[in-house]
Formats: C-alpha cells, structure tokens, sequence
C-alpha cells in the first residue's frame, strides 16, 4: 500500500479517520487490551487496507496512541477562549506544547527516534501528523478571515517547527537552551510570525 500524504487532498477527512483509529487504539490501551492494527481497525469501522495507511504496523500505532492519550484535542483546549482571542488562544498552544514536551521529553524523544528510524528502513510508512497542525489552525483562527489562504497556511506551517519535539531537541541539544530559555524563544519566535515584533 502506498504512502498516505496527510498535507494534500482531502486533509480534514484524513485527519478525521486517523483520530478515530487513535481514539479507538486508546480507548483500548485504557482496557489494558493488547492492540493490533488489524482490532483497532476493525472496531473503529474503518478498513484494514486504509488503517494500514496510517499506521504500517502495530507497534507503530501502539506508539502514537500512548502519547496521544497525554494530548488535547481542539474542544479541550480552547473551550473556554473566544474565537477572537487571539493572543489568549497563542499563549494556551505556547504554554500547553511546552509543557506537554518538557513533561514528557523521555517518551517523545524516543517516539521521534523510532519514527525516524521507520522512516529510513521503511520507505512506505505513513507520514506522521500529530495534533499540532490542526491545533494552530485553531489558534489562528481569528486571524483566517485576514489573511489570503496562502499567508495563513504558510504562518501555520513556520509555527508547526516550533511545537514539536524536535525543536525541543534542537534548542536543548544544538543551541544548549535551558527549558526557560526554549519557552521565551518560542513566544519570541511567535511574536515575530503572527506580530511581525520582538
């Protein structure tokens, strides 16, 4: 089965049948049942060949789903924020990112080094998507309806390198950045996209 790209087609459709396979795989993991891609594919209704698709093999989505369980959804983290919130809504994805990765660093660093690896050996794996693009999104979104799609796609894409483990590993492993100092180059950097200021 080829590989599943999550950034071209249709996005929100991919990004829906993924959830539902993960939110199934942890509903799972919650029982202390023992998953497979073939179970959780078949109890979220969804086809083996197209669960295959995102997750090219159990371990992978035993993976994905244990960090998945520790994340927010849309609804649960910007619930309580107007939809014109904006600086509210960027200081809850700063601080709710950051907190998520410094509290978790073991488990993502290792998650990335298997995704990594995965990636090599098996040319065919899915790509990864995460929450992180779909929860920017959401965070920008009182800024939508003034941007041309493609400015508001290319400030959502700058700032998905920054919620990420990876720059966590890059700011403390390359740049020797406390975990102070990775939170205010964060909020610096996110000033200088969205606000065009220090």
């Amino acid at each position: 089965m080829g590989k599943l790209s999550l950034d071209k087609g249709r996005i929100n459709q991919k990004m829906k049948t993924r959830e539902v396979l993960l939110l199934k795989a942890n509903e799972l993991l919650k029982q202390r049942t023992e998953i497979s891609v073939d179970m959780v594919a078949r109890e979220a209704g969804v086809s083996k060949a197209t669960a295959y698709r995102y997750f090219s093999s159990s371990e992978a989505l035993k993976r994905e789903a244990s960090l998945q369980l520790k994340a927010k959804t849309n609804d649960d983290l910007f619930a309580d924020l107007s939809t014109t919130d904006l600086n509210g809504r960027l200081d809850r994805l700063i601080d709710y990112h950051f907190n998520l990765f410094i509290n978790n660093e073991i488990e993502f660093r290792l998650f990335l080094s298997s995704i990594i690896g995965e990636s090599v050996i098996r040319k065919e794996a899915p790509s990864r998507a995460g929450r992180r693009v779909l929860l920017i999104r959401e965070a920008l979104k009182p800024l939508q309806s003034t941007l041309t799609p493609a400015v508001f796609n290319h400030m959502v894409n700058s700032l998905s390198i920054f919620f990420g483990i990876e720059s966590i590993t890059v700011l403390k492993d390359v740049c020797r950045l406390t975990n102070d100092e990775i939170l205010q180059t964060w909020k610096w950097s996110v000033n200088r996209i969205v606000f065009f200021k220090d």
